[in-house]
């Protein structure tokens, strides 16, 4: 079997009310990585599940897996994590977690961890960010005078959904944020929708599973 993940999740301290947590803001540092993580042969592990607990002394590796995936917990508080500024300090801070904490799980299980070194090299590539356009866009206008794009940007501190307008031209008229959320793409799903021109002057993205719909207009 081949290891394909490895979950950061922060089981110390609680987001308060409109916070990023840690497992938001690192989230696109693991699904970037994981675009990467090939060739680590393990005997039933496809997924890594690391615990950061404060109060736990040392690492301590479940010697079982569930569902194919393992569980360790580490003595690490993401508060360090957390308050750091920029992205290029959070990533490094990332990077030093996985050195100091999960290089030595993989050496107690026998696995490669260079594929790791590569692939968090890898995010640095992305600008530690994915941008992806909406399905079904680029799209022209029904008098084919404007295109619409819609583009999603997943960074550490949010997921923001922008809509732009061009004209025949190639040049931007128009842009707008449909939609802001937290950078986790099982809460920002719902906003990638169904996206279509209403009329030649308004284009829309609604929802397939809300009542939420984000609109954009040429004027």
């Amino acid at each position: 079997m081949e290891l394909k993940e490895i979950i950061l999740s922060d089981m110390t301290n609680r987001p308060k009310k409109g916070e990023t947590g840690f497992n938001h803001q690192t989230r696109i540092f693991q699904l970037l990585m994981s675009r990467y993580l090939k060739g680590i042969e393990t005997n039933e592990d496809r997924c890594l599940h690391i615990y950061c607990i404060d109060k736990v002394k040392e690492i301590e590796i479940d010697d079982y897996t569930i569902e194919n995936g393992r569980t360790v917990k580490i003595p690490y508080n993401p508060i360090e994590f957390l308050k750091l500024n920029t992205v290029e300090d959070k990533y490094e801070e990332y990077v030093r977690i996985f050195d100091n904490y999960i290089a030595p799980v993989f050496r107690e299980l026998d696995w490669s961890y260079s594929p790791v070194i590569q692939a968090l090299e890898k995010i640095k590539d992305h600008h530690y960010q994915a941008e992806f356009l909406l399905k079904n866009t680029p799209k022209k206008s029904p008098d084919k005078r404007y295109t619409a794009i819609v583009l999603g940007i997943h960074s550490v501190s949010s997921f923001q959904l922008i809509a732009r307008i061009f004209d025949k031209d190639g040049l931007m008229i128009k842009e707008k944020v449909l939609a802001k959320e937290v950078p986790n793409e099982i809460v920002y799903g719902r906003f990638l929708g169904v996206a279509a021109w209403k009329d030649h002057q308004t284009f829309e993205v609604r929802s397939k599973s809300s009542q939420w719909a984000g609109i954009i207009s040429v004027d």
